[in-house]
């Protein structure tokens, strides 16, 4: 079993030294009959279920009428991953990863655990590891 530690990624943070998202870039949530504005450097992961994507703050759960794919596109591919055909996480947020064989899981802050998907996990190592050491 390999296994990858992003240790310094709250270290760069703390320097302003990793690639943060704009403060004033945002996506809007129609949640509980309002619009709601969520900052991106404030979404933890997104997970996609048929036509409605759970978006996951630090602190909160909001649930929004579009597809993962949709917010696939609004994200872009400097902070954000999609690791899985349902999840899409913020690389600052990655802890770090664990490989065995052709499988791959990401350690998320908060503790949770997200599987990568065999035909991403090559991009996905690639990626995390240009993003945590640039």
């Amino acid at each position: 079993m390999d296994k990858i530690d992003f240790k310094q990624q709250k270290v760069k943070t703390a320097l302003g030294l990793a690639q943060l998202p704009a403060t004033n870039q945002q996506i809007k949530v129609y949640f509980s009959n309002r619009w709601i504005k969520i900052p991106l450097r404030s979404i933890v992961r997104l997970k996609g279920e048929c036509n409605y994507t759970y978006v996951y703050t630090q602190n909160r759960e909001y649930i929004a009428a579009r597809t993962l794919k949709n917010f696939e596109k609004l994200l872009g591919e400097e902070t954000f991953l999609r690791v899985h055909k349902s999840h899409i996480v913020n690389m600052m947020f990655v802890q770090g990863l664990n490989i065995q064989k052709n499988a791959g899981e990401l350690r998320i802050e908060g503790g949770e655990h997200l599987g990568v998907s065999r035909r991403r996990l090559k991009d996905v190592i690639n990626k995390l590891v240009f993003f945590h050491n640039s």
